[in-house]
């Protein structure tokens, strides 16, 4: 092992010495470090199609080619332009997938063939590009993504028109809505642009000459979105939207946003115009250099089979997502005083609404962006019109929950007929039509708590009306009414049935979703609570699991995150929702290969994948990451009806902070077990470093003395005398016990922590254990005054004897070495009273200078060496403090203790106690009491 190390220190020697070794070693650090970096992306910006993107992507290729990077092409759309294509030679192209869809063969991207190959750098054309049904990833710049993260560079290409926020912009200029799109955040954070700019002139020459389509398309292209002043068009806007990412990234290294600029809050709904409304909300926060808050309102009727509805607000909402918003989700039957208080108590004084277009003027005033503008005057309200938005009464209609059901017919029909039953009545005791008209009201009422739909107060009011005019107007059993009164009575019974009957059905409504959101509340509050409780991270996973079953009412199926694992996740557990059973065959169904693959794509990426999101979208569960800014410790697989299938926004809303708390509390595990490791381990470099420290220290002095007297005995033998010769003998003798006693000791010590020593337990005369113990005592205790008390010389004790004479041998000599020569020590032995037990209470004392009340504590204490006066003071060089320690050690495998009080008028006690036993009866065994 010397040999070893001495090589060792040699080579570092040299290789300190050796700057080309220096410069290898960084390199090959540099190398290995590489891929756990994130790469870079490089975007070439263009206006139309044509500009020359993919043609100066393809010669910074090369240069970088020639500079001695790694080049590979991943995909680059096969063009018929001769000149694109000679620049594909000399460049490695890595062979496209084959697709097929619909019984054509479409070439897309290799991703996995690209990430086994891992180049330097890799081109990939047409970053806004929407794949084939069946690639791992929907969108073309989400491949990218996980290029990047993969820690290889990117070159792409990418038009202004494909850009989100400008989606509305450049619709509104050329009346074309590119399909295709990309976040503005992935061209905002890419580490490069550069700008590929041509003439409109010489584009339209390019295009006339069949350099960018085929004849036939270029004409039709020349006609419509090429146009003359499109292109130009287009051009400022790419020019404009360069500069403004130069401008966002100074802003965002110099100041943050939330400090310099004025928050935005825009109203989403459920229209068709509603992603419009955001990308106009996310460009005024640009411009405003603030951050962008996204409110949803949730009606207290969910109308759960509203698909519709559903897909046009999970449209806009990720579309708000993508332009980086933060989404905010309350609850209320009207939009309007939520948005506006929500506002007011954020702070935030820019709004922004969709405009509809009322075709009268009355109907204006029901407008939420009126609405808006009346309840907020201090805010700066931004209108923008919704090209495809609902009417006003399409959209009252359906926040009314106006839904005709046979059940809200028949109540209507009963409560009409039971208030008639009861008016008929009352009327033959006495013909009041007061108290008629109230019996109206009250079983309207009290019927109305069990309706579905505002149906039931529409019906109910009318047939009230009805029933009223036939029953108890003069002249009865008609529809006729003579008085100037009775126009009168019908409008108060009308208004006042539908008024009652409306606020009922609202507040019942109300009370159904504070219920609901209290309910899952406390399931969170229950989740943080719980998960503060876990105690490994597989219990932290599991109350996760547990607690988005209760909120979601939908199997889960958790992974744990475990790099020894095949594919880096232990096997999967399914949680199903009680009462549903789960022996149908349904939770194999959900651990199969192709899930458990994307839950261990989500564990490698830490990005959401499977149902309902852009990646890996066929499969039956949507896979969530449980994890920290760095760390993925599981994935959470939630089952998804269809497509379509959606939870909410609250309930995903609900679900991201319970899997945030649940990666907080696994990040607290985690760092929790790493102090205890290093405590530990702490704990053991201490034990070393004292070990080590005692034995240089302490076995010197036997040691030295041992080498000395048999110098002395080897150089001097024949001058000598017996006498002499004897005395360095004994002193040899002694001082090689003493190593021995210190060995045993050690060993002792380490069997009993390890568990390795059994105790046996049998009945002892302690009187025997005094006698043993004081043969073995060391040899300064001739020089004190050691006596014996036991009060009977037939006590016995339980214990095992072999270690109980180690005890009294070692609490004897940590007397005689801490007291001065002449003190007394006493061993003493009685049985303790009644009230304490059938014991035997063993004390060792004497009568030397104590110990210090503050070194009490800590006597017993591994290596542990006390002052002058402490217990292990006075002779310290001949002691380790490993007596009193291996002491308690023993005491305790015996189920008691060693105490350690002050003995009068001074001095120190050491006591314990052991279980009494009695004399073995003749012929047969002790009896344990």
């Amino acid at each position: 092992m010397a040999v070893a190390e001495g090589r060792d220190s040699e080579e570092a020697v040299e290789a300190r010495r050796d700057p080309e070794a220096i410069l290898a070693r960084l390199r090959e650090e540099e190398s290995a470090e590489a891929p756990s970096g994130r790469g870079k992306l490089k975007v070439f910006f263009g206006y139309a199609a044509g500009v020359g993107k993919t043609y100066a992507m393809l010669q910074e290729a090369h240069r970088a080619q020639d500079e001695g990077a790694d080049v590979v092409v991943g995909y680059v759309e096969p063009h018929t332009r001769a000149d694109t294509l000679a620049l594909l030679d000399g460049l490695e192209v890595l062979p496209p997938q084959a697709v097929q869809h619909r019984g054509i063969a479409l070439r897309e991207l290799d991703l996995d063939g690209l990430l086994a190959r891992r180049p330097q750098i890799a081109l990939v054309d047409e970053l806004a590009h929407t794949n084939a049904p069946g690639c791992r990833h929907r969108k073309r710049y989400q491949d990218v993504e996980e290029l990047l993260r993969s820690g290889i560079d990117v070159y792409t290409t990418v038009n202004v028109q494909h850009l989100e926020g400008l989606n509305d912009k450049i619709a509104a200029i050329t009346a074309v809505a590119p399909a295709e799109r990309i976040p503005d955040r992935i061209f905002d954070a890419a580490d490069s642009v550069e700008l590929v700019d041509l003439e409109p002139t010489d584009l339209i020459a390019r295009l006339e000459a069949g350099k960018v389509y085929a004849p036939v398309r270029a004409k039709t292209a020349l006609a419509h979105f090429f146009s003359r002043p499109n292109l130009a068009a287009l051009r400022e806007i790419a020019l404009r939207r360069a500069a403004d990412r130069l401008t966002r990234a100074s802003t965002g290294t110099s100041v943050p946003r939330a400090e310099v600029g004025e928050d935005v809050l825009v109203l989403v709904t459920a229209d068709d115009g509603a992603p419009r409304v955001v990308r106009a909300a996310a460009n005024l926060a640009e411009a405003l250099h603030g951050t962008l808050t996204a409110l949803v309102v949730e009606d207290a009727d969910e109308r759960e089979g509203d698909q519709t509805g559903a897909a046009k607000l999970r449209a806009a909402l990720a579309v708000a997502e993508d332009l980086g918003a933060r989404v905010v989700t309350l609850s209320g039957d009207d939009p309007v005083m939520p948005f506006v208080h929500y506002a007011a108590t954020s702070g935030i004084r820019q709004l922004v609404v969709g405009a509809q277009a009322s075709r009268h003027r009355w109907l204006r005033r029901l407008d939420v962006d009126v609405r808006v503008m009346r309840a907020a005057p201090e805010a700066t309200v931004t209108v923008v019109p919704a090209v495809d938005a609902p009417s006003v009464l399409r959209r009252l209609h359906a926040w009314s929950g106006f839904t005709p059901t046979a059940a809200d017919a028949g109540r209507a029909l009963a409560a009409v007929a039971l208030a008639t039953a009861i008016g008929a009545l009352s009327w033959a005791v006495s013909p009041a039509t007061s108290v008629i008209l109230m019996v109206y009201l009250l079983v309207a009422l009290l019927l109305a708590t069990r309706a579905d739909g505002f149906l039931y107060a529409v019906l109910v009011a009318l047939g009230s009306v009805v029933a009223y005019n036939f029953f108890f107007t003069a002249p009865r059993f008609t529809f006729h009414a003579y008085g100037l009164s009775a126009p009168v009575i019908f409008a108060f019974l009308l208004a006042g049935t539908l008024a009652a009957s409306s606020l009922a059905i609202r507040l019942k409504r109300q009370a159904a979703m504070a219920a609901r959101r209290s309910y899952r509340t406390e399931v969170l509050l229950e989740s943080s609570r719980k998960l503060q409780a876990a105690a490994t991270l597989g219990g932290c996973l599991e109350t996760a699991a547990a607690q988005v079953v209760k909120i979601l009412d939908r199997p889960v199926v958790i992974y744990q995150a475990d790099a020894a694992a095949p594919g880096g996740l232990r096997p999967p557990r399914v949680f199903d929702v009680p009462g549903t059973g789960g022996g149908d065959g349904s939770s194999t169904a959900l651990t199969a290969p192709g899930e458990a693959a994307v839950a261990a794509w989500v564990a490698a990426n830490g990005e959401p994948a499977g149902a309902t999101t852009d990646t890996l979208r066929e499969t039956r569960c949507l896979y969530l990451p449980i994890r920290t800014a760095d760390t993925v410790f599981g994935v959470a697989g939630l089952v998804m009806e269809d497509d379509c299938d959606d939870f909410g926004s609250f309930e995903r809303n609900l679900l991201v902070a319970l899997l945030d708390e649940c990666g907080q509390a696994a990040q607290a595990l985690t760092l929790a077990a790493e102090r205890r490791d290093l405590s530990v381990k702490a704990e053991k470099e201490t034990l070393r470093s004292n070990l080590l420290r005692a034995i240089s220290h302490d076995l010197r002095t036997p040691l030295t003395s041992i080498s000395g007297d048999a110098d002395m005995l080897l150089a001097s033998a024949d001058a000598l005398d017996d006498e002499q010769r004897r005395r360095l003998l004994t002193d040899i003798y002694e001082d090689a016990t003493w190593l021995i006693d210190l060995v045993e000791n050690l060993l002792s010590v380490t069997r009993l922590d390890d568990g390795a020593v059994k105790v046996r337990c049998q009945p002892e005369l302690v009187a025997d254990i005094f006698a043993d113990a004081l043969r073995h005592v060391s040899r300064g205790a001739a020089e004190h005054h050691l006596t014996v008390d036991v009060e009977d010389e037939f006590l016995m004790a339980q214990m095992d004897g072999r270690l109980m004479v180690q005890v009294m041998v070692n609490l004897v000599n940590n007397a005689v070495a801490y007291t001065p020569a002449g003190s007394s020590i006493c061993l003493s032995a009685r049985r303790a009273p009644a009230s304490e037990g059938d014991r035997v209470i063993i004390a060792v004392a004497d009568d030397g200078p104590g110990i210090p009340d503050a070194e009490k504590a800590r006597v017993f204490d591994l290596f542990y060496h006390g002052g002058s006066g402490g217990a292990e003071g006075g002779d310290a060089r001949r002691g380790m403090g490993l007596g009193l320690a291996l002491c308690r050690s023993i005491l305790r495998a015996h189920g008691g203790d060693v105490t350690l009080t002050d003995a009068r008028p001074h001095g120190c006690v050491f006591a314990f106690s052991l279980p009494a036993a009695a004399l073995p009866a003749e012929g047969g065994e002790a009896d344990e009491r």
